[in-house]
């Protein structure tokens, strides 16, 4: 079950199109409310307090943007544009939700117990992640921060678990393909260092055995001279 909604203070944005740089200078961030077949708003939030709701909600918790003058909406993060360069937000996109009805988002995945799975035994095969995170469908506040996928069942070499072979909590339910490979086991990589000494063992080897030849034919040539 995910947390309770997290709130965000936020203003109704007159500053549009190029002005919004101004607002970032200033350390407001610009963001973008839509959905439910209502108008879009554009708003506006203190940066900082902005970034500290996308640390805590994820894509996951629903946030309430308590609008000054306004309502409050229940909404998910939908989409962050970032500066090419540093990194830092520019603008967010929330979506509004209707909390009875299900949504469909992705869930992040983490592995556990790799260290148990027995195809791992001896360095016989690692654990391997393919997809880090599953499309679900559930209530806005069932979603889940994350799905933690049991990996100690994985008895051999190829053994995988797939996204429909998932345990998902109550009230969520797989949204995307269930033929998703979520982790497997594979064969241990042979590193560049390996192939190297192994490359190097087969030389030498190589050298001993033309040396042990020259060494017997000279034997040889004495003992008909």
């Amino acid at each position: 079950m995910a947390m309770d909604a997290i709130t965000l203070k936020v203003d109704v944005r007159t500053a549009l199109g190029k002005k919004n740089r101004a607002l970032r200078r200033q350390g407001i961030a610009p963001i973008h409310m839509y959905g439910l077949n209502e108008d879009s708003e554009s708003l506006q939030a203190d940066l900082k307090e902005l970034i500290a709701v996308l640390r805590a909600a994820g894509r996951t918790t629903p946030v309430t943007l308590q609008v000054s003058g306004g309502k409050d909406t229940v909404t998910i993060v939908r989409e962050i544009a970032r500066h090419a360069v540093s990194g830092d937000v520019q603008h967010v996109d929330f979506q509004r939700v209707d909390v009875q009805q299900e949504v469909e988002t992705p869930v992040p995945v983490v592995l556990s117990g790799q260290e148990e799975a027995p195809g791992t035994a001896g360095g016989a095969g690692v654990v391997t992640q393919g997809s880090f995170e599953i499309l679900v469908r559930a209530k806005p506040f069932d979603v889940p921060n994350e799905i933690v996928v049991d990996c100690s069942g994985l008895m051999e070499i190829d053994s995988a678990i797939t996204s429909g072979e998932v345990k998902l909590p109550a009230g969520v339910t797989l949204a995307g393909p269930d033929d998703d490979r979520i982790a497997w086991i594979q064969p241990p990589r042979v590193s560049a260092d390996d192939d190297a000494a192994a490359e190097a063992a087969e030389r030498e080897e190589g050298d001993s055995e033309d040396t042990a030849d020259g060494d017997s034919q000279e034997s040889a040539d004495g003992e008909e001279e």
